[in-house]
């Protein structure tokens, strides 16, 4: 569908084109219409001059040329009569051209001329001294029609121009009333990424009711994803307590259970505790959340290197590499449970070198983990994402971490591949786009 400025546009101009030719045409019309009023009442005039000229002589009415206006004796000067009574007279400058008599009143086309001559006549019945008389009367009206033809092409030049200009400052009203609309539009993305609460609702009175019912459904939604969070946090607290109350108790009758039936039994108490904690997680992550606090690599970093140290002791060496000035575009709580089961995956298999690296690009955020360690074979890649799933059961853990990091990637619309690292082991590659998915 085009938009909104094309179809005004557009409209602008059809409305325009309209009234250009409407007003040209009609000027050009009412301004010949009035020439030849005006010359109707000049050729009236001259029929006047033409009647006084006729002098009673011993045969009749005869014309006397010394009383008549010399343009009529120059020929081809654009002036003609002819009189005819009981002799016909004609001006010299009509020379060989005819001129209707038949017609009563001014022409209402126009007849040729000598030399392409256009020329308007008027025609009348007389009586003088008892005798009768028709005269008829012409000028030139070329000339006019050059000058007429000339002006409409000035009127439509300039009604295209107008035009122009028209459309021009309507696209930039339009582009400077539809201002308030891109920033909301702007407002929206922040909002989307966490940057703002609400929208700024000093906006003018015809989009405030827009504004208002965008703030008022994104705190519905707000609250309702908080007391979605609330009440399956509760829930899994809830349930923590009993499981481990039947872990226990578990522990305490190992001589009175069969082996066989002890091991199932705190193996399912294993998986419901990790479906409850891969629950609990989920309910954490926060891409929809409101402005929350931004994950800083030069204030973050420092404290969870140095937290991974202190549990994995001086044996890991961790190394960064990404620009520490600029936060990340996401919420910090997030990025601290990411990196945190990043890294502690590689510092667990490592032979002693980890390595960070981040880059932030126009569409979202790219970060690597590499380890020295004895990576995992491709076949097995993509079982190590799943939750409790462990590969080597010697190194501690309840293989949550990576799942961990596949339900977080899930939730940001990011992606995550495993490949061999030029450091020997494995590398996690994990991208997480700035915006998420519009539907």
């Amino acid at each position: 569908m085009r938009s909104i400025g094309q179809q005004l546009g557009a409209g602008l101009i059809a409305i325009l084109l309209i009234t250009v030719v409407l007003v040209g045409q009609g000027s050009v019309w009412l301004f010949d219409r009035a020439l030849r009023i005006y010359l109707q009442d000049v050729l009236q005039r001259e029929t006047d001059s033409l009647l006084a000229a006729l002098t009673p002589g011993t045969a009749g009415l005869y014309l006397d040329y010394n009383r008549i206006d010399p343009d009529y004796q120059r020929p081809f000067s654009g002036r003609y009569f002819v009189v005819d009574g009981h002799e016909r007279w004609r001006s010299r400058s009509l020379w060989d051209q005819r001129l209707p008599l038949n017609v009563q009143g001014l022409q209402n086309t126009l007849i040729d001329g000598p030399r392409g001559q256009q020329l308007l006549v008027l025609n009348g019945r007389y009586v003088k001294l008892g005798e009768p008389v028709r005269i008829s009367v012409a000028i030139d009206y070329q000339p006019l029609l050059t000058s007429l033809e000339r002006a409409k092409w000035w009127i439509w030049g300039l009604g295209g121009l107008s035009i122009l200009l028209s459309v021009l400052l309507q696209q930039w009203l339009l582009k400077r009333s539809l201002q308030p609309l891109r920033m909301a539009r702007q407002e929206l993305a922040e909002w989307r990424s966490g940057q703002r609460l609400d929208l700024n609702e000093v906006v003018p009175e015809e989009l405030q009711p827009l504004v208002a019912e965008i703030n008022h459904l994104g705190r519905q939604i707000e609250q309702t994803l908080k007391r979605s969070r609330s009440g399956l946090g509760d829930l899994g607290h809830a349930l923590k307590t009993p499981l481990a109350v039947l872990d226990s108790n578990l522990q305490q009758q190992l001589e009175h259970i069969d082996p066989l039936r002890l091991a199932t039994m705190q193996a399912q108490v294993a998986s419901m505790q990790q479906q409850l904690e891969r629950a609990l997680q989920r309910a954490r992550l926060a891409p929809e959340r409101q402005a929350g606090d931004r994950f800083d690599p030069q204030r973050d970093l420092q404290w969870l290197i140095a937290s991974l140290q202190s549990v994995h002791g001086g044996g890991c060496n961790l190394e960064c590499l990404g620009d520490a000035a600029s936060e990340w575009p996401f919420e910090r709580e997030d990025m601290l449970e990411l990196l945190g089961n990043l890294l502690d995956n590689a510092c667990k298999w490592s032979a002693g070198n980890v390595l960070l690296s981040w880059e932030q690009t126009a569409t979202g955020m790219l970060v690597k983990v590499e380890d020295d360690g004895p990576g995992i074979v491709p076949e097995n890649r993509e079982a190590v994402l799943r939750r409790g799933s462990r590969l080597d059961e010697s190194v501690n853990g309840h293989g949550l971490g990576l799942a961990i990091v596949s339900d977080m990637v899930e939730v940001y619309e990011g992606r995550i591949s495993l490949s061999q690292s030029h450091l020997g082991g494995l590398q996690i590659e994990v991208f997480l786009p700035r915006q998420r998915k519009r539907f």
